[in-house]
């Protein structure tokens, strides 16, 4: 499942807000480094910010897809280099131990005990 995608309301509101101000004066300034220009730089900023942020997250799963991927080749590769030592060596071989496999008299067996009867 892929990483959800963030959107800005904000960013959205702001877009709105702009055309508000556009429609008091497009060079609209308020004094103190409140005007059209800084608004809308702000803006573009912070939707490029966004931008970059959603596009990490898409690598960001594309890399956690690969890495699955690549862990799923070495189980099974794992898997069949163990079962290439067993019918080269046997189950039962110290080759086979010293792969990383467990001798099968070596192995447990679950024992069942029996309930016991009270009376």
């Amino acid at each position: 499942m892929s990483r959800r995608k963030r959107s800005s309301p904000i960013l959205e509101k702001a877009d709105r807000r702009i055309a508000g101000f556009m429609s008091i004066d497009e060079a609209l300034d308020l004094g103190n480094g409140l005007n059209m220009q800084a608004f809308t730089s702000s803006v573009e900023n912070t939707r490029e910010k966004l931008k970059v942020y959603n596009t990490i997250l898409s690598k960001l799963d594309q890399a956690y897809h690969e890495v699955l991927e690549a862990e799923q080749n070495l189980s099974s590769l794992s898997e069949r280099m163990m079962n290439g030592v067993a019918s080269k060596f046997g189950k039962d071989s110290s080759e086979y131990e010293m792969a990383g496999g467990t001798r099968r008299k070596e192995r447990r067996r679950r024992v069942k005990i029996a309930p016991i009867e009270s009376s």
